[in-house]
């Protein structure tokens, strides 16, 4: 069965005109001989792509990359300069925090508000009513004006409307990024139930995590250009690497790429032998105190940024210190895409459970052998650090972020981010 295209965008162009003053727009349009006084701006330059019915499409892209100005352009707030924008079906579209809200009415003249803007009746909003207020979960500041709410009572208000109010298409941009852990987790469940509908859902968001577990396929632009449209993980991947690659970082863990295995004699410090560190620009660095290298090994003393779960490994990593630490504590972090901390180890909570002193113009390596824990199938982060303290009070001196990018095997497949291995006994009662 042919797939039925609700949304068609062929070869759409939006171009700005740029002025170097004010003046410049004046003279331009009060010249005789046409002269031009403007430069033009792409912010989307010939874009095309179709979303299917039902489908669940992600547009990703660094700030300025024009997916704002595509979704403004499918809800027919602005027009192309160039190409051709089909949409077949009613949009419910969360473009920006509270648009369309207006301050001084409540939340519930707001409600009917939104729905006269969506062509609904007073008599069809009131039968929505009820779900829209249960889902928004906001109590009596319903009644109060919505100038007085914080920026997630916004959110839950403005998302119960959008999706309460049957729509073919729903458009959401970032618009969950100020949402509690627990109105995220409700909206997640609720984009699965609009799924299940066959409700299409175009989901703008600088989460790759989120945008890989909700779509199928995903569109990347970048400045205005479009760089990939396919399967989601390939594309996200891509995009991952990208951003990598600016920051300096390392890349992300691809299939396709080839990994250099070799041995590290641990008993050895052979500096030149160890790879080099990499790090994001939000690290936390210190002259006095230089992390050098970060790695993980298998049991047969090879680098690897792939690690299986029920096996062993060892992180490594070493560092050169110019000054005296008298109650140094070394470690590293394995954390989701999301930024959630999974594994945390360091050598004051683990092993001897101490701290450890430094001398100073020494390199010091640190080694943590562990079992990997039963843990979700996926893409993590790693960072590492050293300080100075002790668990209960210690200060950071050098803290790198996103030092690797590993990908964890699992062959159980876990229904949940941890696998637990429970006793389990069961219990009856006869009649």
């Amino acid at each position: 069965m042919e797939k039925q295209a609700i949304i068609r965008v062929q070869n759409v162009s939006k171009v700005y005109p740029l002025y170097d003053k004010p003046i410049d727009r004046l003279k331009e349009s009060l010249s005789f001989t046409k002269k031009i006084y403007h430069r033009d701006h792409y912010a989307l330059n010939n874009i095309s792509f179709e979303v299917y019915k039902g489908e669940t499409l992600g547009i990703i892209g660094t700030n300025g990359s024009g997916k704002s100005t595509l979704l403004k352009l499918l809800t027919r707030v602005i027009v192309p300069s160039n190409g051709i924008i089909e949409v077949n079906g009613k949009i419910s579209a969360l473009l920006e925090l509270g648009a369309g809200f207006n301050p001084e009415y409540t939340g519930i003249e707001n409600v009917y508000l939104n729905g006269t803007m969506m062509g609904y009746s007073k008599t069809e909003m009131e039968k929505r009513l009820e779900s829209i207020l249960n889902f928004a979960d906001i109590g009596d500041f319903i009644n109060q004006p919505v100038k007085t709410y914080s920026s997630g009572m916004f959110a839950r208000l403005a998302f119960a409307v959008a999706i309460n109010v049957e729509p073919d298409i729903l458009i959401v941009d970032e618009a969950l990024s100020v949402g509690d852990a627990f109105f995220q987790n409700k909206c997640f469940k609720k984009f699965d139930e609009l799924k299940a509908r066959g409700v299409t859902i175009l989901f703008v968001s600088h989460d790759t995590s989120s945008v890989r577990q909700m779509c199928s396929r995903v569109l990347w632009i970048e400045q205005g250009e479009q760089q990939m449209l396919g399967e989601s993980k390939m594309v996200c991947n891509a995009y991952a690497n990208s951003i990598k690659t600016k920051s300096g970082g390392r890349r992300f863990f691809s299939p396709e790429t080839e990994k250099e295995k070799r041995n590290y004699d641990l008993g050895t410090f052979e500096l030149e032998d160890y790879p080099p560190i990499h790090h994001s620009v939000e690290s936390q660095l210190n002259d006095h105190v230089r992390i050098l290298t970060a790695f993980f090994l298998n049991k047969e003393g090879e680098i690897t940024d792939e690690l299986e779960v029920d096996e062993e490994y060892t992180f490594v990593t070493v560092f050169e210190s110019d000054i005296e630490i008298t109650q140094c504590i070394t470690g590293f972090v394995i954390e989701s895409t999301k930024g959630q901390w999974i594994i945390n180890c360091n050598s004051a909570i683990c092993g001897e459970k101490s701290t450890f002193s430094v001398r100073p113009h020494t390199a010091v390596k640190s080694e943590y052998r562990f079992k990997l824990p039963k843990l979700l199938e996926g893409d993590y982060i790693v960072g590492t650090a050293v300080s100075q303290g002790t668990i209960d009070q210690f200060q950071v001196i050098t803290w790198m972020y996103q030092v690797l990018n590993i990908k964890i095997v699992n062959p159980g497949a876990n229904s949940a981010v941890l696998d637990v291995d429970a006793e389990v006994s069961v219990f009856s009662t006869s009649q």
